[in-house]
């Protein structure tokens, strides 16, 4: 972990100097605001997608619900499979996604964590902001109880981290709603996640801006109005995007993608195939072997009556007979 606050230390460091040369100051909080910045710039075309598929997914509703009403009450595993099938074909056709809201989330935690590190030991990891964490009266550094006996407003940060990191939440939800009297079983338990997430992620924003240093704090704060910014822009975008033209464009890159399935699908039947032929070759090999040991053919002896009896002819008959035994 101590390469991650290293290299972190070295961005923050850079930004310091871009800062010291354009303002003529060293100030940890104008350098976690424009990292924060960089970050987001950075990772606005995930984002980007992720809101998209977001926004997408309400508009192709009618035709995931046409599909679940067709299926409807049917669980065997063949219609499931089907209804399955019919769904991910409205996904590669749209060129969207279900899932995908999480990976912005997993790649800001380490972030956040890695920047908490750097903070609580600058003088180590940025030597260039030594006694610069000074911001707006308010040590960087220390975490707002601290600061409980002497300046209160302190406290101010945690509940703006609470705040935007909220307005931001509903703002993406309040464009995400379904149309009403619509009612989609898969899109309503995501929305019930997506609801209690909109509660949890403010409240979890507030306990680290607590318990963290205020530059945690200062951090998520930043990161919020970033993406409140981005959510406004990525939306009017969306709102001007035609289905046609997007099933147009994804048209390429969905045949590609069945075409794809299409020969993994041939070449697992292709290999089925063979495995059958080869245990039927197995198999037919161990009957054959099986029949050939039953099937032993037994000496038949016939006797000649065309000899007279008692002549000699008959007695040589005989002695061939005793031979073929005895063979």
């Amino acid at each position: 972990m101590s390469y991650v606050y290293q290299f972190l230390g070295w961005i923050l460091e850079g930004i310091d100097w871009v800062v010291f040369h354009t303002l003529g100051i060293h100030n940890v909080g104008i350098c976690i605001i424009l990292f924060t910045f960089i970050v987001y710039l950075i990772m606005f075309p995930l984002n980007a997608k992720q809101q998209k598929s977001a926004r997408l997914m309400t508009k192709i509703n009618p035709e995931i619900l046409a599909i679940q009403e067709k299926y409807k009450g049917k669980k065997d595993n063949e219609s499931m499979m089907r209804q399955q099938a019919e769904t991910q074909e409205i996904y590669s056709k749209y060129g969207v996604s279900p899932f995908g809201g999480c990976l912005p989330l997993i790649i800001s935690m380490p972030i956040i964590f890695a920047l908490y590190g750097v903070i609580r030991e600058v003088t180590k990891y940025a030597p260039s902001l030594e006694g610069a964490t000074g911001f707006l009266g308010l040590d960087l550094s220390k975490t707002p109880t601290q600061y409980a006996s002497t300046t209160k407003w302190a406290y101010l940060i945690p509940v703006l981290a609470v705040v935007f990191q909220f307005l931001n939440s509903q703002i993406l939800q309040a464009k995400n709603k379904n149309d009403k009297g619509k009612k989609n079983t898969q899109q309503d338990s995501m929305q019930q996640s997506m609801k209690m997430m909109n509660y949890f992620m403010p409240l979890m924003s507030g306990f680290f801006a607590l318990s963290f240093s205020m530059g945690i704090g200062l951090y998520w704060i930043a990161a919020s109005i970033f993406r409140i910014g981005q959510t406004l822009i990525i939306n009017h975008q969306v709102d001007k995007i035609s289905l046609d033209e997007l099933i147009e464009k994804n048209k390429d890159k969905a045949a590609k993608k069945a075409n794809k399935r299409k020969q993994m699908n041939e070449q697992m039947e292709m290999y089925a195939k063979q495995r059958t032929s080869s245990i039927k070759t197995a198999a037919n090999y161990q009957n054959k072997a099986a029949t050939d040991e039953k099937d032993v053919k037994k000496p038949s002896y016939t006797t000649n009556t065309n000899y007279e009896k008692g002549s000699i002819g008959s007695y040589a008959h005989m002695l061939d007979g005793d031979r073929e035994k005895d063979k």
